[in-house]
């Protein structure tokens, strides 16, 4: 029994140990592929979030105020 209990623990570093070194690559990438990243990147925000739009002022009472000419002066 102890022998099986060994052979598992030494089973489950190995499998730790290559689980753990995959996760520490690191990924190189060119500058090229930086800006290629960035461009999509851009894109996606701008297609999503819309661009700088200048929302008109909306006067949700303008129909129910009387207008600025009918304005009793104080």
């Amino acid at each position: 029994m102890r022998a099986f209990t060994v052979i598992t623990a030494a089973l489950f570093t190995l499998a730790t140990l290559s689980v753990a070194s995959a996760e520490q690559q690191t990924t190189r990438r060119s500058d090229a592929q930086k800006k290629e990243d960035k461009e999509v990147d851009d894109a996606y925000r701008a297609a999503t979030r819309g661009g700088p739009t200048t929302a008109a002022k909306v006067d949700p009472w303008g129909k129910v105020r009387p207008a600025e000419t009918d304005k009793k002066p104080k």
